[in-house]
């Protein structure tokens, strides 16, 4: 017996579905993962990480060390002076990060064609603008 058009339309139909059906599996799952990580490095450094992370901290110290409600107090005073200092150190690091950027477009300068240079020109001078906003 002879396949006919219809058989291989059939065939071919079939095969399109699960290619469609395997691309929106591989789209969901990636959006899945990808919204993941995105929301963890959202959390790095953000108000209510460190207030999640205040409270986390004063948690795990009262139950392990059976604490007063005087010294939870006081704790508490040195956990948020922690916090604190721990947000100026990423602000600080993120800045130091910008700047180690800009000294390498300055490096990079005198190895590039003289279009090359202007267009790394453009670049640095859109990153120092944007360290001039949010750093001072």
């Amino acid at each position: 017996m002879k396949p006919k058009l219809r058989d291989y339309l059939t065939i071919i139909f079939a095969l399109l579905i699960i290619f469609v059906c395997g691309c929106g599996v591989g789209f969901l799952i990636g959006e899945k993962e990808g919204r993941q990580e995105t929301e963890t490095a959202n959390a790095i450094g953000s108000e209510h990480d460190s207030g999640h992370w205040e409270k986390q901290t004063m948690e795990s110290l009262g139950s392990r060390l059976d604490l007063s409600d005087d010294q939870r107090e006081k704790i508490l005073g040195e956990i948020e002076a922690t916090s604190l200092e721990i947000a100026n150190n990423q602000e600080t690091a993120i800045e130091d990060h910008y700047r180690a950027i800009l000294a390498l477009h300055d490096r990079l300068i005198p190895h590039l064609d003289p279009d090359q240079q202007e267009k790394i020109k453009k670049d640095r001078n859109k990153l120092q603008r944007t360290i001039d906003l949010r750093f001072k």
